[in-house]
């Protein structure tokens, strides 16, 4: 299904601390319509209808700060207010009611100016290709796609996936020149991942399980989140 150019991206942000939006972030996101998640975290022992009533308008404040701010780019923005004790939760409840087609992880990030791209198969490429074309076509970052096949197995069907990824992204206008791909028969994508991130200014992964929470905490990417320091989209699998 062609998502370019119509693609959803939900940033949470924490209204209890945050200042305005990092100017990186802004020019990444020109290209897709923006949902930001204002959330204000509750502590266990605090009801969150307290807090809401002592803070509501200074986070509400720092919202429309963001929105604003995101707004300034010629693409949808909406902002949602939470007062929540599971920021994932509401994260993925969000990401559901607005459609989204990605999540922003976390939001501090500057100039991007390489891309990596994990890819395990045909499962979610469709979505994943189409917003990394919506990404890169609005900037000159380059992209690296990269695919892990078990050691000893057939490396072919994993080079033909990401030629056709690649071919898929010039399509979308997104120069040649700037993919690469890199296929990988080591057998130890996550590490791989993990190692290869640091040399990258933003990650783009999908999820691998049937709910987003499960997703982000689940057994998959929670150890490559935990690992990398590289700003993180997780394209969710909705299809």
């Amino acid at each position: 299904m062609p998502l370019t150019g119509d693609s959803t991206v939900l940033v949470p942000v924490d209204v209890s601390v945050s200042g305005p939006p990092d100017p990186g972030l802004l020019d990444l996101l020109e290209p897709v319509n923006v949902v930001v998640l204002g959330y204000y975290p509750v502590p266990k022992q605090t009801a969150p209808a307290h807090l809401r009533d002592d803070h509501e308008s200074e986070a509400a404040a720092r919202l429309e700060e963001a929105v604003s701010e995101f707004a300034r780019a010629d693409h949808e923005v909406e902002g949602v207010l939470v007062f929540t004790k599971d920021r994932e939760d509401s994260i993925d409840r969000v990401a559901i009611q607005h459609d989204c087609d990605a999540v922003l992880l976390p939001d501090d990030i500057g100039t991007v100016e390489r891309i990596l791209v994990p890819l395990r198969g045909d499962v979610n490429l469709e979505r994943i290709v189409s917003l990394v074309a919506d990404l890169a076509g609005a900037s000159d970052a380059v992209v690296t796609l990269f695919h892990s096949v078990a050691e000893g197995t057939d490396p072919s069907q994993g080079e033909f996936m990401l030629r056709g990824a690649a071919d898929r992204l010039a399509e979308e206008g997104v120069d040649a020149d700037r993919i690469d791909w890199k296929l990988s028969e080591r057998g130890s994508p996550r590490r791989e991942i993990v190692e290869l991130a640091a040399e990258y200014d933003l990650l783009v992964l999908g999820e691998t399980e049937p709910s987003l929470r499960d997703r982000i905490l689940g057994t998959v990417l929670t150890p490559i989140l935990d690992e990398v320091e590289t700003t993180t989209i997780v394209v969710r699998d909705i299809e």
